[in-house]
């Protein structure tokens, strides 16, 4: 899963968050939603895992924190690094009880500081799977194989479609693109994981290597009304990839945020 945005009001947050100053914050019924969706998430990946026996690595496909550089509006902590850090990791706290390894990738710069350190300092932090060939403990591409599935995960996919008529185009230009760039290489993926967009999108089997767009666990910001989509559903969730013997399964969960009852007249 990505885009968790630890930090924004509008978004995944921990039951209590106590700041620098003593100060308790508390979550907004949004957030107290969005905690318990969470919740019920790794609750049934406990489950599979017991079920199935199956090693779980986690992926968090970036902006796991957020101190927006563009505003400091819709922020818990506007400056402090170490009380956004603490409430990352805090956060992912039922996360780490089920994972075995956890893998993060580094999200978009706006977010999460330049090179991705907010992320690199919380990954370190909770010892996430080191990135050897960089010496880092983040990733902006990983490429792996597990159980005979090659995969990667990166942040940025380059390519959206805004409108619900042209939805699922993103994902297959983001998947042919992979089939170009993976061209000359021994090694291809077969399923390449996306986020940044917080809405699901799948190439599914039209093209060799299958793209997937993962969806976020924050609701709309003021910014997503500003470019005109305010009526657009609040939906959040993840998705779980089963690998074995060289073939993946993708399942996914998605969480609605009910509307808001519409104003009358009295």
């Amino acid at each position: 899963m990505g885009d968790l945005h630890v930090n924004s009001t509008v978004a995944l947050m921990p039951p209590k968050i106590k700041k620098d100053d003593g100060q308790t914050v508390l979550p907004s019924k949004t957030q107290q939603w969005l905690w318990s969706r969470w919740l019920a998430y790794w609750q049934e990946t406990a489950y599979y895992k017991q079920k199935t026996g199956a090693k779980v690595i986690g992926v968090i496909n970036g902006d796991w924190g957020d101190m927006n550089k563009h505003s400091g509006f819709q922020l818990v902590e506007a400056k402090n690094p170490d009380t956004v850090i603490d409430m990352m990791i805090s956060a992912i706290e039922p996360m780490r009880k089920v994972c075995d390894q956890i893998v993060v990738i580094r999200g978009t710069e706006a977010h999460t500081g330049g090179s991705g350190w907010l992320e690199n300092r919380a990954a370190q932090e909770i010892g996430a799977v080191r990135n050897e060939n960089e010496g880092t403990w983040s990733w902006y591409l990983w490429e792996a194989e597990i159980d005979g599935v090659k995969l990667t995960s990166s942040h940025h996919p380059g390519t959206n479609s805004g409108r619900p008529w042209t939805k699922g185009n993103e994902a297959n230009r983001r998947a042919m693109i992979d089939v170009y760039n993976y061209l000359s290489n021994d090694w291809k993926p077969q399923l390449t994981l996306w986020g940044h967009y917080h809405h699901d999108a799948d190439s599914h089997d039209t093209h060799p290597i299958r793209a997937v767009y993962n969806r976020a666990w924050q609701v709309k910001t003021s910014f997503v009304f500003r470019i005109g989509m305010a009526t657009q559903p609040d939906q959040v969730g993840g998705l779980w990839v089963f690998c074995h013997d060289g073939k993946a399964h993708i399942l996914k969960r998605e969480y609605k945020l009910p509307r808001p009852k519409a104003w009358k007249q009295n």
